[in-house]
């Protein structure tokens, strides 16, 4: 496996891996090398997690300018070409899987397929409307170029993998053969995010109620709309928190937002944390937000953090987007118009001011989600490589990239 990211921190890539790793593979992943937070000291360049060969190269993710992201993505092309065409002389790959972005870091696995391996491209996001969900300058002309590296890459993959029904028909309608796609969902964990546990007590903070957003702090994800929310509600709320976990480039700009508009007081950043310590922290929560744009991107954007939410006994406000409203019913959750701080805190309101709506969407959330894990998901991937493998049941994979 070939990705563009940190092991084993790409929750993706790492459920993949070790889930290959328990049908029987060995798994290879090539990642980026980050320093260690708080340290000077970087990640080991090789080491072993569960059972995972982790490679990681001379290069560290670093958010810039449009120039920097086409730096980082053409050297990880380069270097990641290299080293799979070491490990693959060593010892043979029957499938190298590349996680996008870029989709052109399928690229990098040519070699190998030349040389008997299946090439798979796992498409997380679509490049193209990203790009031209964030406004950029030129965006026509990009996103044309975009969408052309997405098909030449999908046709250079003998299989495609993607994480929704909605991205699913969105590479179709790109020209990538129906037969050649399949579809593994981001799906929660069990084993950390149980829906079985004692969490039906609700509220947890009656007098001081918790918002809580997990994820990644940029445009899309508009938690500005979050504060802007908060300043609204706390009015009728006094005691009212948002709770922010995460990291990205606008979160500078969410703290002088809460500052402008007097509640910054009210507003506190945790670091991003591993898997294994979302549960808790969200055990310590009242309400799941999920903020996001809407849009282009919006319209094929799922949050597993929603389903996690879930899992963990919270009511969820979020977004109404088109993939969220094909996989969540109205009766498991309350939706606001993206872009709306106005109708997002009369959600809050809602949900604080009538506890019994908030327990029965809680409740349907919970039902929902037995049919929404990663246990179903894994079973279909492992299927899916050993149709790939022709019914074989060992092999060597390669490193992912996302």
């Amino acid at each position: 496996m070939l990705f563009h990211g940190y092991y084993p921190t790409d929750v993706r890539v790492r459920r993949e891996a070790e889930a290959l790793v328990n049908a029987g593979y060995e798994v290879h992943v090539i990642c980026l090398r980050r320093t260690e937070a708080g340290k000077k000291s970087r990640q080991p360049r090789k080491e072993t997690i569960n059972g995972v060969f982790v490679h990681r190269l001379p290069l560290e993710r670093r958010r810039g300018s449009q120039l920097r992201y086409v730096f980082e993505y053409a050297l990880l092309t380069g270097l990641g070409a290299v080293k799979l065409a070491q490990l693959h002389f060593s010892r043979p790959f029957q499938i190298v899987h590349i996680h996008n972005m870029p989709d052109l870091l399928v690229l990098a696995g040519l070699l190998p397929k030349w040389t008997g391996a299946k090439l798979v491209l796992d498409v997380h996001d679509p490049m193209a409307e990203l790009y031209e969900a964030n406004g950029y300058r030129h965006a026509g002309l990009v996103t044309r170029i975009l969408n052309w590296q997405q098909r030449i890459s999908c046709q250079l993959a003998n299989k495609v993998i993607s994480v929704s029904e909605s991205m699913r028909e969105n590479l179709q309608s790109k020209g990538v053969p129906s037969d050649k796609l399949f579809i593994v969902h981001n799906f929660p964990e069990q084993r950390f995010f149980s829906s079985n546990g004692n969490l039906l007590v609700w509220p947890r903070h009656p007098d001081q109620p918790t918002l809580l957003y997990c994820g990644t702090i940029t445009d899309h994800y508009r938690l500005d709309i979050a504060v802007r929310a908060l300043a609204i509600a706390s009015k009728s709320i006094p005691g009212l928190r948002l709770r922010i976990v995460g990291e990205g480039n606008r979160v500078d700009d969410v703290r002088r937002l809460a500052a402008e508009l007097g509640v910054a007081g009210r507003v506190e950043f945790l670091d991003t944390v591993n898997v294994e310590e979302i549960p808790a922290i969200m055990a310590d929560a009242d309400i799941g937000i999920s903020t996001h744009a809407g849009g282009i991107f919006g319209a094929l954007y799922f949050s597993n953090k929603i389903l996690e939410y879930m899992s963990q006994g919270l009511p969820v406000i979020a977004s109404r987007t088109e993939t969220l409203v094909r996989y969540i019913p109205e009766d498991a959750i309350f939706y606001f118009e993206p872009g709306s701080s106005e109708d997002m805190a009369a959600k809050i309101l809602h949900v604080w001011n009538d506890r019994g709506a908030a327990i029965r969407r809680i409740a349907a959330g919970r039902t929902l989600i037995s049919s929404y894990t990663w246990e179903l998901e894994k079973s279909k991937l492992t299927a899916f490589y050993a149709d790939l493998l022709s019914g074989s049941p060992t092999g060597t994979l390669a490193p992912e990239s996302g």
